[in-house]
């Protein structure tokens, strides 16, 4: 379906600069397309960075005003971009394919807000076209992006889907947006959804941590969710090393993470520590970037709509 200005909904946003690891990310976002998509689109998007051109859908498109050598590799772009889907198509998905040309990060972030992207999944290390996403780059599309970004690395996609999504979780109200993600994955994969939580010397704030893990875990459990919940020790070092060991031990498949930027640290124990997290995790990672109107709200269901603008 497309909506009154002729762009795509329900869609899946892949940059792909044709190395391993946006190939592995190409596999994850059919996976959580889905779970996510009610329409199982998937975007995917080839960036230029040295061209100078409107961004092209079909080898027809490509206009005389564009140059030779950009024409060569818009049409060699499209060509390689239908052969994988068609390579990687499980015979539920319907794709879309565009060239664009400019900063990766910035026409990334632009193209999932035009086409309504539920959410963008990307690999890192590429060697050319969209190169490397890991640190900066990687940075820029979870902070401009309209939706939640899902980083891949070189790990192949679980052939069960996500089975294990470990969820962190703050005192902050933004974090139980991320529940609404897990709640939607883990209902299509008959996942488990393993909590964390960091302990606290204040006692006060170690309460509001208990409490907000109890209430999250009743939420799943109410709705057939499989859970699992644990406390880390605040003395135990460094968080991002103790989250990530602990979720490789729990055999995780996803870790589902909000962006925020940085405040009092017992308030939000993100923004510093979502850059860690995905700049070390070897585990894909989604970030969700906190929505003002979804504020406290636990149970608002997830789907089409609640990203767009």
């Amino acid at each position: 379906m497309e909506n009154s200005k002729g762009n795509l909904t329900n869609s899946t946003l892949v940059p792909l600069d044709f190395s391993e690891s946006s190939l592995y990310a190409l596999d994850h976002a059919a996976a959580i397309a889905s779970a996510l998509n009610e329409n199982n689109k998937i975007t995917l998007l080839h960036i230029i960075e040295s061209g100078s051109f409107a961004p092209v859908k079909e080898v027809g498109h490509i206009t005389s005003d564009i140059n030779s050598h950009d024409a060569l590799a818009i049409e060699g772009a499209l060509n390689r971009m239908h052969k994988i889907a068609n390579d990687h198509n499980k015979g539920n998905i319907e794709y879309s394919y565009i060239v664009a040309s400019g900063k990766a990060y910035r026409e990334i972030a632009r193209i999932a807000e035009e086409i309504e992207a539920d959410n963008i999944v990307m690999g890192t290390h590429g060697a050319s076209g969209i190169q490397a996403f890991a640190g900066s780059n990687a940075s820029k599309v979870i902070q401009l992006a309209p939706c939640p970004v899902v980083v891949i690395k070189n790990k192949p996609i679980n052939t069960q889907g996500f089975k294990n999504i470990v969820l962190p979780l703050d005192l902050t109200q933004e974090t139980r947006q991320k529940v609404n993600f897990a709640v939607k994955l883990a209902q299509h994969y008959d996942s488990t959804v393993h909590l964390l939580s960091m302990s606290d010397s204040d006692e006060f704030l170690a309460t509001r941590l208990e409490n907000n893990l109890n209430q999250v875990e009743m939420y799943l459990t109410e709705r057939g969710i499989k859970t699992t919940a644990t406390t880390l020790d605040a003395s135990g070092g460094n968080f991002v090393k103790q989250t990530l060991v602990w979720a490789e031990g729990k055999g995780a498949d996803l870790i589902i993470i909000m962006s925020q930027q940085d405040k009092e640290l017992r308030e939000y124990i993100f923004g510093a520590y979502a850059q860690q997290i995905v700049n070390k995790s070897n585990i894909p990672v989604m970030t969700v970037n906190p929505r003002p109107e979804l504020e406290g709200i636990i149970d608002n269901t997830i789907g089409s709509g609640i990203y767009r603008h």
